[in-house]
Formats: C-alpha cells, structure tokens, sequence
C-alpha cells in the first residue's frame, strides 16, 4: 500500500477498535491482543480492510500462518480458503519492509500501537506538544526527533505485552513457533556470487618482479663480505620476503579470498617489523631480531627431528641446515615470546606506525586466528528470504575485495626503508595508482540517520 492509505486505514482501525473494545486493559492492536477479543468486534474494527485495494491479499496472508494468535479471526474474515503461495509472497515483501526495526514502516507500525494506547488512556504523555505529534504524525513536528522518540515509546510500553505489566492471562505472542513455521515452509535464498574485481595483475607481477631483481642487485651493491652482517640481511631479506608474498598473491587468486588477508597480515607484520628495526638501527637491535629467529628455527627442528609422523610440509634437511647456520643450534639461545619482548602494536607506537595497525591488524588478525568475525565472513552468507529471519546459510568460495592496492602500498613503505638503510634505492610500485578495478567496495558504510 502507498504511505498514506495505510496510515488512514491505520487511524480508522484505531478509532473503530476504541469505541467497539471497553476493556482496554486486555486488548491492544497486536495479534496476541486481537486473540482474546470477540469475532464481531473484531470484524467491525478490520472491516475498512475490505475496502481497500490489496486488503484481501493481507487477510489471506496473516491467515495462512498456523502459528498466528489470532488466525482464527482472520480466517473468518478472509472468508475463503487462504491461498498460502501468494501469502508466502505477501509475508516476504511486509517482513523485508519491516524487519529494519528503525524503517519507515517499522516507524509507522509502531507508531500505530503507541497511538492506540494513547487514545485508549493507558498511555499518558507529559505535554500537548507530544500529544499533537502522536496524534497528526506524520505532519506535525521534525521527523529527525518524532520518528525516535515514537520507537523509544514504543519499546517502553512492551512490558505492557510481554512483561511486568501484562495480565496473567493474555497470550504472549509465539515467536520461535512463527518463525520456525516460515522456515519450514519457504526456501532459503542464496545471493549470486560476486564477481571478482578486474584488475591487470599481470602487470603488477611484472612490476614486482623488476623491482626484485633490482633489489636483489642493490644488495650485492651494498654488501661488503661474506661475514654475518644482520643489518644487511634482515633490512634485504624482509624486503624480499615481502616481495615474494605480493608476487605470490597477484599470481594467485588468494588476493581476493581469506587466505590473502593472512598474507596481508604478514606483509602489515614485517612492515612494522621492518619500520621498527629502521628507526632504531642498533646494531644489538638488528642482531636481536636475527637471534631470536634462528632460534625458533632450532627449537622446530628439535621438536620435529624425532616425530614418527613429521609434517610433509617440512623439509628436515633444510631446517637442520638453517638452524646451524649461524652457530651450532645446540649453543644457542631460545628465547619464548616476542623478539623484542614488546608487542607489535607496541612497537608500531614507538616507530610511528600505530596508524597501520590500526588499519590493518585487528581484523586481519582475526583471519590468522580462526575468530569468529573471519569465520563468518568466509564461511557464511545472508539468506535472502525475508520470512528467514536474515539467518546465516553455508556459503564457499565468495569473493572479497582484492587485498592487491593495500600490498603495493605497502611494499612501498617497506622499499621506503630498505631506501633510508641502504641509500639510494628509487624503484617503487606504481601499479595501485594507476589500476582502478571495476567492482570497486565503497570505503565508508552508509550511517543512519537521526530520524
């Protein structure tokens, strides 16, 4: 129905049901309310439905709900054999209109039962001004504060059903049993699956890869012997370990799944990591950081070497040889927590970046972890069906917004200060700025406004 002929309608229901209903106490505009009150009456309050152009279509809908309180009034007053397809369709488009409960028509809903309430006297309002914008809504007043302090209304005067305040006898409405019932009889929907977001990672791997090769020469450049030099190798070994998780997320399609935010996240570690080391640039610091490394190198080593059923992932021999590589493993230190013994967001502080972590690490965190939020983002999608409630339904494989500008951003950040260490490096990624994909997210959620 258009606004306006179901608030008219709305306002001749009330009228009708106040001067037929005298015990006002037990009956309200509600179902479980209607339920305990008199066919006659209630066909003289519902009669302007028959009236109006659709008002058939949503007799025979709210009838063929078996759960419904007071399906037998409606059934009396649909006067034939409900038609329970067309009901299906009726329910879905009233439950989409109104399951935002702050809509437009969620507000006009509730608008109805506090003004009920009102012109029956169990609702007293404190001033005229209030007693007008209930009685002349929606033209009297600003929308911005009438709508809220209607819904506030609203939810104090529940007690009134369901509460403290509700009589021993009147009904409550059954909730689980209504939507259990819609479920059953419907079937979920599934939206279609988002396109993946066109962008030319071809050459974004090609950029990569140059970039590599130039930092692998800028290396050699820089490096003055064969001695342990752990400046050099983390400042040029972090890099490149980056530059091969970017390389291996624009070749691969993990840049728009879940398994592109672990890899963001690791990237977004040694970024900070990297920032941290640079803005120090100890030399204990550096070595530091190597150590604990090569640490946790032998304590895997020592803890696999003797499985019966070691994971296939490991190559023994390999590890052995990294765990020995700088001093036999059994002279050194292995170290339990972080490397530093600060967190990272702690030394993003210190090394101002606290605003990447922000950015970038609590929800990506919860990618690495398994925490609910990533869960449910990658292994649920919304039902489409209104009458469902909006429940969550198994999905697989759906796709994300592409993880590949945050990537190059940050490589750059990265070549930025392997640049500050070892001067002079130019190369920069370039490739974000001038990709646009088609399918672009919006950045920033709609909010809602204050009516």
């Amino acid at each position: 129905m258009d606004r306006d002929v179901y608030l008219d309608l709305f306002r001749r229901i009330g009228v009708r049901a106040r001067s037929r209903w005298k015990d006002t106490k037990y009956v309200s505009l509600t179902h479980t309310g209607l339920s305990s009150t008199d066919y006659a009456d209630f066909e003289y309050a519902f009669d302007p439905l028959r009236n109006i152009k659709g008002g058939s279509q949503i007799s025979n809908a709210i009838a063929s709900i078996g759960s419904m309180p007071d399906r037998d009034h409606w059934q009396k007053f649909h006067a034939i054999e409900p038609d329970t397809e067309k009901a299906w369709e009726a329910l879905a488009h009233g439950i989409m209109a109104c399951i935002d409960h702050q809509s437009q028509q969620s507000t006009d809903v509730r608008w109805l039962k506090v003004a009920y309430l009102a012109i029956c006297g169990r609702l007293v309002l404190p001033n005229e001004e209030l007693i007008e914008e209930i009685r002349l809504y929606p033209d009297k007043g600003e929308m911005t504060k009438v709508r809220p302090m209607i819904r506030a209304t609203e939810m104090s005067i529940r007690m009134m059903e369901m509460e403290a305040e509700r009589p021993s006898e009147a009904p409550l409405f059954p909730v689980e049993a209504f939507w259990s019932e819609l479920y059953t009889s419907t079937k979920c929907f599934v939206a279609s699956p988002k396109k993946s977001t066109t962008e030319d990672i071809i050459s974004l791997t090609k950029e990569l890869s140059s970039i590599a090769n130039d930092v692998m020469s800028h290396f050699y450049q820089c490096s003055k012997n064969t001695g342990i030099d752990p400046r050099l190798d983390g400042a040029f070994g972090l890099c490149l370990y980056n530059l091969h998780l970017a390389i291996e997320l624009a070749a691969l399609p993990s840049n728009f799944l879940s398994s592109g935010r672990i890899l963001l996240r690791s990237i977004v570690e040694a970024c900070i990591t990297l920032r941290y080391l640079t803005a120090k640039d100890d030399a204990g610091l550096w070595k530091q950081y190597r150590n604990y490394g090569s640490g946790q190198t032998a304590l895997a080593f020592l803890k696999t070497i003797d499985l019966d059923d070691a994971p296939s992932y490991v190559d023994l021999e390999a590890l052995e040889m990294l765990a020995n590589e700088d001093a036999w493993f059994e002279t050194q230190d292995i170290l339990i927590g972080a490397w530093d013994k600060k967190s990272l967001r702690e030394m993003a502080i210190e090394c101002d970046r606290k605003d990447l972590y922000d950015k970038y690490y609590d929800w990506l965190s919860g990618f690495s972890h398994g925490h609910w939020g990533a869960v449910r983002d990658t292994s649920f999608t919304i039902c489409l069906n209104p009458m469902h409630r909006l429940h969550r339904i198994p999905i697989f494989g759906h796709v994300k917004p592409s993880v590949l500008p945050d990537v190059s951003k940050l490589i750059n950040l990265i070549l930025d200060d392997l640049n500050h260490l070892y001067p002079s490096f130019k190369p920069r990624i370039k490739w974000h700025k001038t990709n646009k994909p088609t399918d672009k997210v919006s950045k920033k959620p709609k909010s809602k406004t204050a009516g």
